[in-house]
C-alpha cells in the first residue's frame, strides 16, 4: 500500500473509534440521566431490565472502540516505517487506558442506579426496591 492509502485507512479507523467512544458516551448520559428521573420509580425488574441492556449496549461500543483502536497501531507503525519523520500517536497503553475508563464507567453507572434507587431521599434511610413507605 502506498503512504496515501495506508494514511487514509488510519484516519477511517480512528474516526470509527472516536465514534463509537462518542456513542458510549451517548448511552452511559441516557442511562445517568435515566437513573437520576426515574431510579426511585423503578421496580426491581425495571432497574435489572435497564441496567443490563445499558451493559450489553456499553459493552458493544466498548469492544468497537478497542478493536478500532488496536487496528489503527500497525498501521501507525507501517506509517511511520515509511516516514520516520512523522509519529502517528496510536499505542497499545492509550488503548489498554481507554477500555479500562470505558469499564470503570460502566461500574460507576451501575453503581450510581443502585444508589438512586436504594436511597430514600425524603428520610435519608436505604432501602431495597426503591420507594417504600
Amino acid at each position: 500500500m502506498t503512504e496515501y492509502e495506508l494514511e487514509d485507512l488510519l484516519t477511517g479507523t480512528s474516526v470509527a473509534a472516536v465514534d463509537s467512544f462518542g456513542m458510549y458516551v451517548t448511552i452511559l448520559v441516557a442511562y445517568l440521566i435515566a437513573a437520576h428521573l426515574a431510579g426511585k420509580q423503578l421496580s426491581s425488574l425495571q432497574i435489572v431490565t435497564v441496567s443490563v441492556l445499558f451493559v450489553v449496549a456499553s459493552s458493544i461500543t466498548l469492544w468497537a472502540t478497542y478493536a478500532y483502536m488496536s487496528r489503527s497501531i500497525p498501521l501507525a507503525d507501517q506509517l511511520e516505517l515509511i516516514n520516520p519523520h512523522r509519529t502517528y500517536g496510536a499505542q497499545p497503553l492509550v488503548r489498554d487506558i481507554m477500555a479500562m475508563v470505558q469499564s470503570l464507567g460502566i461500574i460507576a453507572c451501575l453503581s450510581f442506579m443502585w444508589s438512586i434507587s436504594a436511597l430514600d431521599l425524603n428520610d435519608g434511610n436505604w432501602h431495597r426496591g426503591g420507594m417504600q413507605p
